[in-house]
């Protein structure tokens, strides 16, 4: 695994968990909203995408959606971020498909070590 898609529309975490992940070799792309994932999704064919839920225009679920329809078996990882814990988010995370929900706010390495541990599984 080497390429990272992020989607969140708050550039603070964009901006620092790129940092951190192409520090560690990875090649990232960042989108600051749904739509612009999806386009991104489409345009790099990542690895994995780490969806932050709450967003604008569109949600990291939708987008989520989305993805496993357009590439079925091939879709990317998909990795959930939200600051939102409820039983009821957790499972909208597990029946949409996620392989993995991060709650925020989040250790950056705690994500790096989850990506790292994820390599090989899509």
């Amino acid at each position: 695994m080497s390429r990272v898609l992020l989607v969140d529309d708050n550039r603070d975490n964009l901006l620092t968990l790129g940092v951190l992940l192409r520090s560690e070799g990875y090649i990232v792309d960042l989108a600051s909203s749904g739509p612009e994932g999806l386009r991104l999704a489409e345009a790099y064919r990542p690895d994995v995408v780490v969806l932050d839920l709450v967003m604008p225009e569109q949600s990291g679920f939708d987008v989520a959606n989305e993805l496993r329809r357009r590439y079925g078996e091939n879709c990317p990882i998909l990795v959930a971020i939200s600051a939102h814990q409820t039983v009821r988010i957790k499972d909208e995370v597990q029946m949409t498909g996620f392989h993995r929900f991060v709650a925020k706010p989040y250790d950056p390495q705690a994500l790096l070590q989850l990506l790292e541990s994820l390599d090989g599984t899509g």
